[in-house]
């Protein structure tokens, strides 16, 4: 599968704050968002946007949407996900957290039965610079350039390197946050798929906020089928501090399964893997500089 660019966009879950601010943010230049579906009534628009009852709805009025942003309450994103696939969406990007995990699996289940894309969950994003906006917030910081951001963590990383690669004169071709979410394993063959036939990329930058449920030997299959492009895998917590603390408790109560303690003590584990690989690693931003400058 492909990722179709056609810029035409549903949204769902339109009437949720964060929806709103992100409207807001595109000081209402909206032409790519078609129609919008609320997780309640709202009326019939929202800042210009039509509104929708059903996804039906929305696709025979706008036949060409094929992507759908998903914004909606946590607790509704699988019925919001289910009823974009049914309605013929192919491309889902899932901006909403802390959605079940159940939920999660049952709709990422449904869309790989459908052969539908999923970009997230949790602040799931794309952009390409001056061009197209979907879910990716301080648009205006990521200048044209050759860079490819993929980021896995929270959506604040990936503009925070977009500023540090402003101030360097340093732009970004495309950037897909693909979201923080630990119960679905991300499809890097997929990802790295679009970049390695994206004719103003010649750079991937993947920044990784937490490894420890990247199955290191498939993230290096995929990496190792991208030979047109240079790539730099940045680690932002190579020691995966921020597991081990979120997952104190449940350290106590599971420390006698070796599977676990190995998710803990992955990190050098894989970081040596992509190292042994000739895969180039970066821990501190800074040491992006000459590589990306030579």
């Amino acid at each position: 599968m492909i990722w179709n660019f056609d810029r035409a966009l549903l949204i769902q879950g339109i009437d949720q704050p964060k929806a709103l601010s992100y409207l807001q943010e595109l000081n209402l230049d909206n032409q790519d968002i078609m129609a919008g579906i609320g997780d309640q009534y709202i009326g019939e628009q929202i800042e210009n946007i039509l509104i929708f009852d059903l996804v039906t709805e929305a696709i025979t009025a706008y036949p060409n949407i094929q992507t759908s942003l998903i914004f909606s309450h946590p607790y509704n994103v699988l019925n919001a996900g289910l009823e974009a696939i049914e309605a013929g969406i192919k491309q889902l990007i899932i901006y909403s957290e802390k959605i079940p995990p159940l939920d999660l699996m049952k709709l990422w289940q449904q869309a790989k039965n459908q052969e539908v894309q999923i970009l997230g969950a949790s602040q799931g994003g794309m952009l390409i610079p001056e061009k197209l906006c979907w879910g990716v917030s301080n648009a205006d910081l990521y200048t044209s350039g050759s860079i490819a951001l993929i980021n896995y963590g929270d959506a604040i990383i990936s503009t925070e390197i977009a500023l540090f690669l402003q101030k360097h004169n340093l732009g970004t071709s495309i950037v897909l946050n693909v979201g923080n979410e630990k119960f679905i394993d991300i499809d890097w063959d997929f990802l790295l798929g679009i970049l390695r036939d994206h004719e103003s990329t010649e750079v991937i930058l993947i920044s990784i906020n937490d490894c420890s449920n990247i199955d290191a030997e498939k993230f290096i299959k995929a990496l190792n089928q991208v030979q047109n492009k240079s790539i730099i895998v940045y680690l932002l917590d190579p020691n995966n501090l921020k597991f081990i603390i979120q997952n104190n408790s449940a350290k106590i109560i599971t420390d006698q399964i070796p599977q676990y303690l190995n998710r803990v003590l992955s990190p050098q584990y894989f970081q040596d893997s992509l190292q042994e690989q000739g895969i180039t690693v970066i821990q501190d931003i800074f040491e992006v500089l000459p590589l990306l400058k030579k």
